[in-house]
Parts: structure tokens; C-alpha cells; sequence
């Protein structure tokens, strides 16, 4: 189980969204407005990405910075923002997903970072870690009282799996989260 460290900042980032909520652009946002885009080459890795809230990448970073190739929304509890909720990879279940929550499988690049921003109900939290090749991965990003996210590794195949650490990540620059 992972839990941000950095309280400040996920009080800068929530207020900024609260900010820009209030003026009704938040949506108008590139970061909030774009679906992550699943590599078309290369070595991949498959992620279920299950969330109450939102869940954004980058591949090929261990910072976000919204502007780099690829980057964007995964999956999105709320209606208004991209995403690329429901879509199935033939990935084995393992979770019962619940009503408040919203799932995608995905391709991601394997041996190289990526970073990844769940927002979700009072909860900020951003995050790494390098997929390997051909693995299955589920990443559960869900408040329920406390602002954790886990990340397992699956056994391709079965229902097995096991925990993996996510490091720390941060934006790469102030405005890269825009």
C-alpha cells in the first residue's frame, strides 16, 4: 500500500482544482481533456486501472508533465472528462468491482517509467514504477477513508498475484500538471 508523503502537495494541487473548478474550465484542461494514449510499438505491459476518482499517465517519465506524448486520462469516475473507461484486454479478474467505482485495462510501455495522478475524493496522490514486459498489472486507486493506492502484479493466467512498490513521483515543472 503506497500513501503520498507530500502533504503540500496535495494541498497546492487541491486547491488549484478547486480554483479552476470554480471558473469552469477545468475540464477545458489539456490534462483533464485528453485520454491517455496506449503505446502502438514496442514491449507493453498490461494495467486494470480500477478508481472512485481519476487516474492520469505518463508514459516514459517518472514526473508528470501532461504535455509529453501519450500522456492523459485512464479512467474517470465523473462524466465531462476524458477517459477510457471499460475497455478490456482479456486481462483474468480478480477484484469484484464495486458500483462507485469505474475500470479499464490498458497497454503501457514496459522496462520504462511511468507516473501516474490519481485525484480522487480528498486524495492527491502521484506515483512510478517500471511495468516488465508481457506482465499483468492491477492498479486499485480508491479513497474509501484512506488516500492509498496499491498496485499488484498478476500471475498471467490465474487469480495469484502479488504486491509491488510504486515510488514517488512529482510534477517535473509547476505548470506541467495543466
Amino acid at each position: 500500500m503506497y500513501t503520498s508523503p507530500r502533504a503540500l502537495n496535495s494541498l497546492v494541487g487541491i486547491s488549484l482544482l478547486a480554483l479552476l473548478s470554480g471558473c469552469g474550465a477545468l475540464t477545458d484542461v489539456r490534462s483533464f481533456s485528453t485520454p491517455y494514449s496506449s503505446p502502438t510499438s514496442g514491449d507493453t505491459a498490461r494495467v486494470r486501472v480500477i478508481s472512485d476518482g481519476m487516474v492520469r499517465a505518463v508514459p516514459k517519465s517518472d514526473c508528470i508533465n501532461f504535455r509529453l506524448p501519450g500522456a492523459g486520462v485512464m479512467v474517470a469516475q465523473r462524466d465531462g472528462y476524458a477517459d477510457r473507461n471499460g475497455e478490456k484486454l482479456g486481462m483474468q479478474p480478480t477484484a469484484v468491482q464495486l458500483a462507485s467505482t469505474v475500470e479499464s485495462e490498458l497497454l503501457v510501455p514496459a522496462g520504462q517509467p511511468i507516473a501516474f495522478h490519481y485525484i480522487g475524493n480528498r486524495c492527491y496522490n502521484m506515483f512510478t514504477f517500471v511495468p516488465v514486459a508481457g506482465a499483468d498489472y492491477e492498479l486499485q486507486a480508491a479513497g474509501l477513508g484512506s488516500c492509498a493506492v496499491i498496485l499488484k502484479r498478476m500471475q498471467v493466467g490465474t487469480r495469484s498475484f502479488s504486491f509491488e512498490p510504486l515510488g514517488d513521483s512529482k510534477l517535473c515543472k509547476w505548470g506541467d500538471n495543466f
